[in-house]
């Protein structure tokens, strides 16, 4: 099992932020959020490869980018 940033937006709302989860792969965490978030856009990174600035970094430059 590993602890994974999870972050999520939710449309058309825009409510966002990031959450750990811990779970055995990116899909799991993703699913997790999902539950708890409902239609809401969703991105994990592995929180053991990265600190959570990175993560909030990475995760602000992807929904910039989308």
């Amino acid at each position: 099992m590993h602890r994974y940033q999870v972050f999520y937006c939710e449309q058309p709302d825009g409510n966002a932020g990031f959450e750990p989860v811990i779970a055995s792969d990116a899909y799991e965490a993703c699913r997790e959020m999902e539950r708890r978030h409902p239609g809401a856009l969703l991105a994990s990174i592995d929180g053991e490869l990265t600190d959570e600035v990175t993560a909030r970094k990475l995760f602000t430059h992807w929904l910039s980018s989308i």
